[in-house]
């Protein structure tokens, strides 16, 4: 490999985000984890989404304004972008029930248990009786931690049993509800009244629907029989289990997996709970016991002894 060629190449792998580069002289590349580079991606397009959809809010209220004043012929006229905000659980019902009466062939959702106030989750079974009597198919994601909660793994296996296709994910990225490829309901983290937007656009639901796709890609289905063991890990807690056994710190770990501290110990939190363990060394020691642990461990990687790290 000539020495331009070598560059391009490590320009490449860090426009991909597949290695992280040194910031000291001493430091060394250290790839990133291919699934943690896609996931850091697609959170990025997920925030490009939500600020397109601020601007296009803020875009439909000055285009609004300004036929309501020149253009009173067409003032009334539908905007392609819809949203709406409500402020109270009776108003997400509403919303939730109205938006479901439109759709014609598919429902699909994701959100953690926590992310939907009491009172709404205990209106959804009906709702979702509704949808099977009309043919419409359900596709739901939940969190993977959520299903060793008895209350919320007996809800799992009521919903498998309904013939909801559902499969459990380490990380939810966006709490939302989509309609075919019309409609889309986001909410919050919290779930707190005020904080969930019914949207009707094309363009924005086909991008929020582009992040469900990936998350349902890259989770398991679930198994009513199978699901309280361990041996549903997914690859990317496989390398975590793996980093844990070899006992990596949580800035070595952060910086192979590419993602944050923060983000590095909600994972590991994650991961004890699934295996049941005390403590991090514990869960890779048990992940071992159960031969879990991933066969392609990143390697560390030094950089080129002239390397052009570009713009």
């Amino acid at each position: 490999m000539s020495r331009s060629e070598a560059r391009a190449t490590w320009a490449s792998l860090r426009r991909l985000g597949l290695v992280n580069w040194p910031t000291e002289s001493g430091d060394r590349v250290v790839p990133v984890d291919p699934g943690f580079a896609l996931l850091r991606a697609l959170r990025r397009q997920q925030d490009l989404a939500q600020r397109s959809l601020e601007k296009s809010r803020q875009m439909h209220e000055v285009l609004e304004t300004l036929l309501e004043v020149y253009l009173p012929a067409t003032g009334s006229s539908q905007s392609r972008v819809e949203v709406t905000s409500v402020s109270t659980v009776d108003e997400m019902v509403q919303a939730l029930y109205d938006v479901t009466d439109s759709a014609r062939s598919t429902l699909r959702t994701a959100y953690a248990e926590s992310a939907l106030p009491v009172r709404l989750r205990r209106r959804l079974g009906p709702l979702r009786q509704r949808m099977f009597d009309r043919g419409i198919r359900i596709r739901s994601i939940r969190l993977r931690r959520d299903s060793v909660s008895p209350g919320s793994y007996d809800t799992f296996s009521r919903l498998a049993a309904q013939s909801v296709d559902l499969r459990l994910a380490s990380v939810i990225p966006l709490n939302m509800l989509i309609v075919d490829s019309d409609f889309a309901v986001l909410s919050s983290s919290a779930g707190e009244p005020g904080t969930q937007l019914t949207i009707h656009s094309p363009v924005l639901v086909n991008a929020f629907a582009a992040v469900f796709e990936h998350t349902w890609r890259g989770a398991t289905p679930f198994s009513p029989d199978g699901e309280r063991s361990p041996s549903g890990l997914s690859h990317e807690q496989r390398t975590l289990a793996q980093l844990l056994a070899d006992g990596m710190k949580d800035e070595a770990i952060a910086r192979t997996l590419g993602v944050s501290p923060r983000t590095v110990s909600r994972l590991i939190a994650d991961l004890m709970q699934q295996l049941g363990a005390t403590s991090r060394f514990a869960a890779g020691v048990r992940a071992a016991q159960h031969g879990l642990l991933a066969t392609d461990r990143p390697r560390h990687a030094d950089p080129p002894h002239d390397p052009d790290p570009g713009p």
